[in-house]
């Protein structure tokens, strides 16, 4: 059976675009980050990057920039944010398995500045995967939210996502056939009561199911779908604030 969540309707606590730790389906709790690089302010070449642990088999992972180790011991089912320099030439981001030194999966990226990147570590069935996710979000339309997935949990298989308002009947799926490592493009959604499932692909069976209706009028968020804390399911998920 589907687990089902409320969407905690939260307010950034720091002025900064992503310095948030990402909670868990309950908390969402939003703390400062860590910083790899000084933090020079928005005059100034930098980014920042969301790294979130999305890969039961690593209890905890370090994430690398140029080989320096920016945050260290990250559990399962939780993020946190750096700063880094946004230079012209290419950076390299690696994750580790801690205490491991064997690089688990990496990425190199030319960091553009006064940019957010969500980097997400996923589990494959060898070894793992990173999605990067440069910020394409904008504010959503007066009186709305917005909504997306991404699709973390290798035990989800690929997915259908369902969006509805007072009425709960599953009809049309908003998106389909979203793989393992899929995104969804953002969903503007008129704020009120607002419920998301996630189902089997094809089928409306139902795998996470999710009350967005606490948000409020400018909010968006990222629901990383994610496998329970053992691996499997039931499935569960990671909030990133996007906006408000």
């Amino acid at each position: 059976m589907a687990q089902h969540f409320t969407l905690p309707g939260i307010s950034r606590l720091l002025s900064a675009r992503g310095l948030t730790v990402v909670g868990m389906a309950a908390g969402l709790v939003s703390v400062a980050g860590c910083k790899v690089d000084n933090a020079l302010g928005p005059s100034n070449n930098q980014a920042i990057v969301q790294f979130i642990n999305a890969a039961s088999r690593y209890p905890t992972a370090d994430l690398f920039v140029d080989g320096v180790d920016a945050l260290s011991g990250l559990p399962y089912g939780q993020g946190s944010s750096i700063f880094v320099n946004a230079p012209t030439t290419p950076r390299l981001f690696a994750v580790r398995g801690a205490p491991d030194t064997t690089t688990l999966a990496s990425s190199q990226l030319v960091v553009s500045n006064k940019t957010t990147y969500a980097m997400i570590l996923t589990q494959r069935s060898a070894g793992a995967g990173l999605i990067v996710l440069p910020d394409t979000v904008s504010a959503p339309p007066a009186n709305s939210i917005g909504l997306r997935i991404v699709n973390a949990a290798p035990a989800a298989g690929t997915v259908d996502v369902y969006i509805t308002g007072t009425d709960s009947t599953l009809t049309t799926p908003i998106a389909t056939n979203i793989p393992f490592e899929g995104v969804m493009n953002y969903q503007y959604i008129p704020v009120g009561t607002v419920r998301l499932r996630v189902t089997a692909a094809g089928t409306k069976t139902v795998l996470l199911d999710v009350d967005a209706s606490p948000l409020v009028s400018g909010q968006v968020r990222t629901i990383v779908v994610i496998d329970t804390d053992a691996g499997g399911l039931p499935l569960t998920w990671l909030g990133i604030p996007d906006v408000g």
